[in-house]
Parts: C-alpha cells; sequence; structure tokens
C-alpha cells in the first residue's frame, strides 16, 4: 500500500512571553490573572508555589500550573503555560531586522 503526503508547516503566531523566576512571580500572576499558589508537601518532596493561570481548554491541571522556570504566555486575549523544554521546541525569538 502506497501513501502520498505533502510536508507542512505549523503557522508561526506571535506571543508575549515571560519565564516565571523568583523574582516576578508576584509581578507575573497579576499580569496573567493568575494567583500563587503552593501544591502542599507531597510523597517527600517539599512544597513548591505556583501560578495558577486561567487557561482556555486545558488539557489537564498541569497546563494551568506555573512553576519556576516555567513560561507563560500570552497570545490575543488567552494565556498559556509552557515547561522550559517545551517552550525551547517550540518558539524562537522574534529577531528585528535593522
Amino acid at each position: 500500500m502506497s501513501v502520498e503526503t505533502t510536508k507542512f508547516l505549523r503557522k508561526s503566531f506571535p506571543v508575549d512571553a515571560v519565564q516565571v523566576d523568583p523574582t516576578n512571580m508576584k509581578d507575573v500572576a497579576k499580569w496573567c490573572g493568575g494567583k500563587i499558589m503552593d501544591d502542599g508537601e507531597k510523597e517527600g518532596h517539599l512544597s513548591r508555589e505556583y501560578i495558577k493561570v486561567r487557561v482556555a481548554y486545558p488539557v489537564g491541571d498541569r497546563q494551568t500550573q506555573a512553576y519556576l522556570g516555567d513560561w507563560v504566555l500570552k497570545s490575543g486575549r488567552s494565556f498559556k503555560v509552557y515547561t522550559n523544554s517545551a517552550f525551547q521546541k517550540s518558539f524562537v525569538k522574534e529577531s528585528v531586522d535593522a
């Protein structure tokens, strides 16, 4: 059986993004309308703070939780959360033509 395929590239779209760090967590939470939460101690792991972000159509809770090192993105009127590794694979910094 033979299948003919065609290559497609994902359309690019601009986003505003900020990486969460200890110095900007409160400001990022305010920017995205989120709330700083604590995940509580689990299975011997210390609790960690994160920003609870209102995300349209999240697949799971993790997609609404921005921990230190994660990225919060705004595209249009909606926000998304990306882990650093997922962000690095999916986005490149927009270059400014001189």
